[in-house]
């Protein structure tokens, strides 16, 4: 059935949301800011942490979640990974407004693809309060045919 999440499919993506989520809460609070990064499921069920990174401090983040999406491409075609998750520090639009947001774009072998939004603020005293998390539906682009 179109839209419905397998189980296998919604274990791989709790799996990346409890790898992910945490580092960017933390890379936030220590930092105020975060590289995208991501993190994989292999076909074994392992979840692995994956980064890119070629010396360039100012590299912007589109380029950074394309080199991700390229990394997982690969392992995808070679067999090697059955679900991925990128994420990056961005903006959503909620209630009319712009607001910051830690956005984890998660895709799966069987061809379902989402993106997970959780909202943020930053208090006057550098306290970080997370919302709820929103997801939706996505064009895949590491488990594609073609």
């Amino acid at each position: 059935m179109p839209g419905q999440a397998s189980l296998e499919t919604r274990e791989d993506y709790n799996a990346l949301l409890d790898a992910l989520m945490p580092f960017a809460e933390e890379m936030l609070k220590k930092h105020g800011e975060f590289f995208p990064f991501g993190a994989a499921v292999s076909t074994m069920g392992e979840v692995t942490a994956h980064a890119t990174y070629d010396g360039n401090e100012t590299l912007p983040s589109e380029e950074v979640i394309a080199s991700l999406v390229q990394g997982f491409q690969t392992e995808a075609r070679a067999g090697k990974i059955r679900a991925t998750g990128i994420c990056y520090d961005g903006c959503i639009v909620q209630g009319g407004k712009k607001v910051d947001a830690v956005i984890i774009s998660l895709e799966h072998v069987s061809a379902n693809a989402s993106k997970t939004c959780v909202p943020y603020t930053k208090s006057m005293f550098g306290k970080y309060r997370f919302g709820d998390m929103i997801a939706a539906l996505e064009e895949p682009k590491v488990f594609v045919t073609g």
